[in-house]
Order: C-alpha cells, then sequence, then structure tokens
C-alpha cells in the first residue's frame, strides 16, 4: 500500500527573480522571459507582493499562466479589504493557479530564510499541516542551499 498525504506542501520563494540566481540557479544565457518556465520546473508556487503583481497587464498574467505546470501556484499578497475589479480582472487571469494571500491565509505559510534550522523547520510543518488542506513552505532570502534543505526535508516528512 503507498501512503498517499491528505494534505500538500508547496515550496518557494518571494518571487522569481533575484539577481544572486543568475549564472547559479538560472543559465548565464538564459533570456529573463524564460525564467519563469525554468523556475516552475523546481518550485511549486511563488509569492509576489502586492505591487508586482498588480501593476502587471492581463496579457502577462495570461502568458505566466500558460507558462507554468497545471499545479503551479501563484500567491499573491493582497491588502485587507475588498478585491478591486481591476485585482478581480487579474485574479481571473491566472485561473486556479491564482490564490489570493491576505492576512488570513498567514496559517497556511511556514517561513523560513538562511539561518533556519531543520528541526525547527520540521516542528512548524507538522504544526501547520491539516487534513485536506495546502499550505506553502516560503523562502524570505531565496537563498538556494537552504530551499534545497527545505525540498529534502518535505521528501523526508512525505509532503
Amino acid at each position: 500500500m503507498t501512503y498517499a498525504p491528505t494534505h500538500l506542501c508547496l515550496l518557494g520563494a518571494i518571487g522569481w527573480e533575484h539577481e544572486e540566481w543568475n549564472g547559479s540557479f538560472y543559465p548565464e544565457d538564459m533570456p529573463p522571459e524564460w525564467r519563469l518556465s525554468y523556475y516552475n520546473t523546481l518550485y511549486d508556487c511563488v509569492l509576489l507582493p502586492y505591487a508586482d503583481w498588480s501593476a502587471r497587464g492581463i496579457e502577462e498574467l495570461n502568458a505566466w499562466r500558460e507558462d507554468t505546470l497545471e499545479r503551479f501556484r501563484f500567491l499573491l499578497e493582497h491588502p485587507p479589504g475588498t478585491v478591486s475589479e481591476a485585482d478581480r480582472s487579474r485574479l481571473d487571469a491566472l485561473g486556479e493557479k491564482g490564490v489570493l494571500m491576505g492576512p488570513e491565509q498567514n496559517e497556511r505559510v511556514v517561513w523560513f530564510d538562511s539561518s533556519s534550522n531543520s528541526r525547527d523547520l520540521s516542528a512548524k510543518l507538522q504544526a501547520t499541516a491539516a487534513p485536506g488542506t495546502n499550505f506553502y513552505l516560503l523562502s524570505l532570502d531565496a537563498d538556494q542551499d537552504k530551499m534545497e534543505e527545505a525540498r529534502s526535508l518535505l521528501e523526508i516528512l512525505g509532503y
């Protein structure tokens, strides 16, 4: 019998465009417009601050949706309050890949950075996991080594 978790932890970072990733994570000759497609082959989600996604046009957001795998999610920070028509249109452009992240979603996020230790991170993940829900493991500083450690931890924990 195969174990199938009743919840899923998606791993990602704040944004996918980090200057320090050029030549280490992204090949040096990779055009910037290919980076999201590359990022989403290794990570499951990306958190985008409100200022980043709310300034984008519908066509660009449609392209993001098309350039990513079905499982990929865009976590969209949103300030408290009502969602504007313009923001609703942007969210609709991303389809099911767009997830609004207001303050009430904070309990579904586990943050880590280069100074996080695996034991503490494991405890936080296990405390956050709940049957039938997805939750998110997000890097604050986009440290590639620590993100790989986090991926290994998720595999060990069965997420």
